[in-house]
């Protein structure tokens, strides 16, 4: 009986000791480390145990051209002929003399072809090309419409000469702009009849604005191309 309560005894002391060498520690770590709130205050959001990081944006959003620039190089005349590779050609776009692609290029009036082996104007890779390149960064729903100045004009004119009044706000829409619903009901509208059955612009519809015409895309009531005089 007495060899068991020296037994107890012993233990217990040696229990007492281990929690008074450990206790600091455990009580350091805790400190050190407080737990987080699982609930932001008031919010009901879940703290998740940092400040949140805005988020990145690309810099090629900087890069993206205006619509002037954007028809600029769609409009720039190109070569249908492909590249025969020369390296004169890829860096010059002089093409050289008495080849097949030359003599068809001085034929048609169009540049004489450049760039990669096989490549024309529409393939040509942007480092070769000012034009592909400018046309790279264009978003798909601003891209211009291949209409000319003429055209334009004819259809700036219809749109500004029809009675309809400019809409309020139209002036801040631009192309890949989508239309409310009030401003598609108020203000859309087909185009007049004489400008109505040009090639590009068949089935588009207009916005008239104060100082520029607004061609929309029915279907999705997205702008799809700006007129200004």
């Amino acid at each position: 009986m007495k060899k068991t309560q020296y037994a107890l005894a012993a233990g217990l002391a040696a229990c007492v000791t281990w929690s008074s060498l450990y206790a600091p520690a455990r009580a350091q770590n805790s400190t050190a480390a407080p737990a987080t709130p699982g609930v932001v205050p008031q919010t009901g959001q879940i703290n998740p145990g940092s400040e949140p990081k805005p988020p990145s944006q690309s810099g090629e959003v900087a890069n993206i051209p205006t619509p002037e620039e954007a028809r600029a190089a769609l409009m720039e005349p190109i070569s249908r002929q492909p590249s025969t590779g020369d390296s004169s050609a890829a860096t010059t776009g002089i093409a050289p003399q008495g080849t097949p692609s030359a003599s068809a290029a001085a034929t048609s009036g169009e540049p004489p072809p450049s760039g990669p082996i096989s490549s024309f104007g529409q393939t040509i890779p942007a480092k070769f090309s000012k034009r592909n390149d400018t046309l790279d960064h264009v978003p798909t729903m601003a891209w211009p419409l291949s209409v000319n100045d003429e055209q334009l004009k004819q259809i700036y004119d219809a749109v500004m000469a029809d009675n309809s009044q400019p809409l309020a706000g139209a002036d801040a829409l631009q192309p890949a702009s989508e239309l409310s619903p009030d401003q598609a009901l108020n203000g859309m509208r087909p185009l007049p009849e004489s400008v109505r059955n040009i090639e590009g612009v068949k089935g588009l519809y207009y916005l008239k604005a104060k100082d520029k015409a607004l061609l929309i895309d029915g279907a999705t009531r997205t702008v799809v191309a700006q007129i200004k005089p």
